[in-house]
């Protein structure tokens, strides 16, 4: 199931809400401000939100023996309540500039919360097999690095295109991150059965 959310669902449902705009002029919340837009995005904000939330938690669950994790934890449900959060406050600054506001900065902290939390949890990881979190660490900086140049690119402005940038790669970064860190468990199991 987690695949078909993964590789099919989240990407469809992400160039669904960004419709066929302009990606880089438009948000998803400008584009989403408005019936039946609006209902889409929310679907859309609680899918990634549940998908996100469930898989961070799940992998990280196994590298309990080994790995204490418990304030990135903390971090992923606080971005999950942002990200699920900012969907109920409308974005139409012209009217309700203050509910605009709380809808942007929720759904700002909450991407930027969440992608600290997996940096951070991927980065102990590396501490302990680099050669096995090398990947997904240099995809990590990757996704900054691009993160950057589209701002760049946007004069600063959080766009369409990053927002469907940042949501694929997250998709397709857990699925690999979740692989590695079952590889990873499996070695401490079978290292940990070798001591009895």
């Amino acid at each position: 199931m987690n695949k078909f959310v993964a590789w099919l669902l989240i990407p469809i449902l992400t160039l669904l809400v960004s419709g066929p705009t302009d990606w880089f002029s438009l948000n998803f919340s400008v584009v989403c401000s408005a019936f039946p837009q609006n209902i889409l995005l929310l679907l859309w904000a609680i899918v990634i939100g549940c998908f996100y939330h469930n898989s961070i938690r799940q992998t990280v669950s196994r590298t309990a023996p080994f790995l204490k994790t418990g304030p990135e934890l903390i971090m992923t449900d606080l971005s999950f309540c942002l990200i699920i959060g900012a969907v109920f406050f409308p974005y139409i600054p012209s009217r309700r500039p203050l509910l605009s506001f709380f809808h942007l900065a929720m759904a700002f902290t909450g991407t930027v919360v969440f992608f600290i939390a997996i940096t951070i949890v991927n980065l102990k990881l590396y501490v302990i097999a680099p050669k096995l979190f090398s990947l997904p660490t240099a995809l990590l900086l990757f996704a900054i690095m691009t993160s950057i140049i589209l701002l760049i690119l946007c004069n600063f402005l959080i766009t369409s295109a990053l927002e469907i940038f940042l949501t694929i790669f997250s998709c397709f970064w857990l699925r690999l991150f979740d692989r590695r860190v079952s590889v990873l468990s499996h070695r401490k199991y079978m290292v940990a059965r070798l001591r009895i």
